[in-house]
């Protein structure tokens, strides 16, 4: 289990170098002084795209590494090279000599399609599709390749390769992405029948005619994950009433990555009909990637018209504010002062304002755990940017003047977040048919709402196993909210939640591991929830569970082992008990380096002299360590 996808995945607070705040805005007239800041996650910027950083959870879940890799920027190819007009030319050929086997030659659909795959390999499909499908289909406006791209399709991607390995970088794999963005040409050719009945036609090897219909075969690769991002392509660029109806009937179907492909497709053809649909559907079964999915309905779609509608579906209003606060989220994660188009935070633009006054409105006659959400997102935003505006670090008007539009809502946000708005995030906490609680435990944790401790124990203690990961990082999070809120009658209910759903014993029993736990590892939903609770315990400062803390210092996942060092910092952050001093010592002989630097923090801590011998055997023993822990011997004498 990654020790760094791991803390994002658990929401877990900032260190004790970190400042961390309720986040809202508070304005005082009779007074200079600076609001309140909360601190984003930092994380890399890509262009337009959003810039969360993905959880190795959602890292591991189909189509992630082939949808990183589509964001990345590639050399653009030079056309007018004569190195690229001569691979052409050479494609040209063999293509040409293909296709004249196939139609003239009796040569076999299959046979051609094992003739073409090796062909195809050539070059990556972002840089590369924008010139090979209009060469292809230069070749072929005739449609005879059709069955063979069917086939291609058919053949699926590799089955041997190891699970970090991009499909679409393999030879089959690209044959059969170019394949299905090939049958985004043909909208007209190739078919039998006319009117609602019209297929496209194939035939097999005996002669008989095979029908299908090509929108409804490419809407039924648009829910796979693997290939979505092609499949959707595809039909949008037949723009055909039948490829709107393939797409949104996808909409439903879809998952994680295969929705967000089918999102921005239905966007693409600018329907204004299909705008109640996407925000009725558009943010379901795609866990982690909310903001992939937000951040395109927010450019295109006029929220404020379903915020500000009292006549609205209640779910239409609700899903807007998710929505926004998406958004919001994402736009805190940016740089502060941008210098450029591309990475302006997506939030503010010229609807930000009429946005942020419409969820105002919505949340005051429609108060539920959607708007308190966003609305505390929106305090954040404020408070952060407003700080620094007040600091002179921001001089871009892009931003300064929707910031100054939306500071008079603040002080009744401010209002309404400290009355409705927290009773709305209590009750859904409270309510156990209520299944988003990620969202909502965050924000109470954020506030730091001492009355969510009772109903998050209350959820704790009728949980009996662990169902899958998912329900893990649910539990996760509610963990890390009784952290931040600090109460300490949650650590005992946290441990026994542990004895209950983890089995520690067994854990103990099996050797540290020196890597991080590999995907698919049956333990990792139990190190989810071992680590947030570890770490909960050692924000709320209950020396009463130190016991266990000791304990998860010697468990086999080194994220769990990391996080019961960061523990004892804080419950012992003298090392007043000799146990603690032992405990760090072995630790010094972890497999693991980050374990060993952490523990080596902890003897400087503690001042151990006696750690020394150690701290010199395995700087003697691990050359990647020795500077580091030299420097400790140094700072100990």
């Amino acid at each position: 289990m990654s020790e760094r996808d791991s803390k994002l995945e658990q929401s877990i607070s900032p260190g004790d170098n970190e400042t961390e705040t309720e986040g809202f805005l508070y304005i005082e007239q009779s007074s200079d002084r600076i609001p309140a800041e909360t601190d984003g996650e930092a994380s890399e910027q890509n262009k337009v795209e959003p810039v969360t950083p993905l959880s190795s959870r959602n890292r591991e879940r189909a189509g992630t590494i082939e949808h990183l890799a589509a964001r990345k920027s590639y050399p653009e190819i030079d056309k007018q090279s004569p190195e690229l007009k001569r691979r052409l030319s050479t494609l040209r050929t063999e293509v040409t000599r293909i296709l004249t086997s196939l139609r003239w030659e009796g040569q076999s659909i299959e046979e051609t399609a094992r003739q073409l795959v090796p062909l195809l390999n050539i070059g990556p499909i972002p840089q590369w599709r924008d010139t090979l499908i209009p060469f292809l289909y230069e070749i072929d406006r005739g449609g005879a390749l059709i069955p063979v791209w069917l086939t291609i399709i058919e053949q699926g991607d590799p089955t041997d390769q190891p699970p970090d390995t991009n499909p679409g970088e393999t030879a089959q794999g690209r044959a059969r992405r170019y394949a299905i963005l090939m049958l985004g040409n043909y909208r007209t050719m190739g078919i039998a029948g006319t009117g609602s009945q019209a297929r496209f036609a194939s035939r097999k090897e005996d002669g008989s005619l095979v029908t299908m219909d090509l929108a409804q075969y490419l809407g039924s690769l648009a829910t796979d994950p693997d290939v979505s991002l092609y499949a959707c392509h595809s039909l949008v660029k037949h723009a055909t009433m039948a490829s709107m109806q393939a797409l949104i009937g996808a909409l439903k179907e879809a998952r994680g990555w295969a929705k967000v492909d089918v999102v921005k497709s239905c966007l693409d053809f600018q329907q204004e009909r299909f705008y109640d649909i996407l925000i009725d559907n558009g943010l379901e079964h795609a866990v982690g990637l909310e903001n992939y999915i937000a951040l395109p309905l927010y450019r295109a779609i006029p929220l404020e018209r379903y915020l500000e509608n009292k006549h609205a579906s209640p779910r239409l209003r609700a899903n807007a504010a998710l929505i926004v606060q998406q958004v919001l989220v994402d736009s805190n994660n940016l740089p502060l002062n941008p210098s450029t188009e591309e990475t302006q935070p997506p939030i503010f633009n010229d609807h930000f304002p009429v946005v942020a006054q419409a969820l105002l409105q919505s949340a005051t006659y429609a108060p539920d755990w959607q708007h308190a959400v966003a609305l505390h997102q929106l305090g954040i935003l404020m408070g952060r940017y407003w700080s620094e505006i007040n600091k002179n670090t921001i001089t871009d008007p892009r931003i300064l003047k929707p910031i100054y539009q939306v500071l008079p809502l603040m002080n009744e946000v401010e209002r309404w977040m400290n009355g409705p708005g927290r009773d709305a995030l209590l009750q859904a906490i409270a309510n156990p048919e209520e299944e988003k609680i990620i969202p909502i435990a965050r924000a109470l944790g954020e506030l730091k709402e001492p009355r969510a401790t009772t109903p998050i124990i209350e959820r704790l203690e009728i949980t009996n196993s662990l169902r899958d990961r998912a329900h893990a990082l649910t539990i996760g999070a509610l963990c890390d909210t009784l952290g931040r809120i600090g109460d300490r009658r949650a650590a005992a209910p946290m441990f026994q939640l542990l004895t209950r759903t983890v089995d520690l014993e067994r854990r103990r029993q099996i050797p540290k591991r020196a890597e991080t736990l590999p995907q698919g590892d049956p333990n990792i939903p139990g190190s989810i929830v071992y680590a947030a609770v570890v770490h909960a315990c050692g924000q709320i400062g209950d020396p009463g569970v130190i016991e266990g803390i000791w304990d998860a210092t010697r468990d086999v996942d080194p994220y769990v082992r990391t996080q019961g060092l960061e523990a004892l910092k804080l419950l012992d952050p003298q090392g007043e008990r000799e146990k603690s001093r032992v405990i760090v010592r072995q630790a010094l002989l972890d497999p693991r380096a980050s374990v060993v630097r952490t523990a080596a923090s902890l003897v400087r801590q503690y001042r151990d002299t006696d750690a020394a011998p150690i701290l010199q055997q395995v700087a003697d023993e691990r050359t990647d360590l020795t500077y580091e822990l030299h420097d400790t011997l140094r700072q100990l004498t």
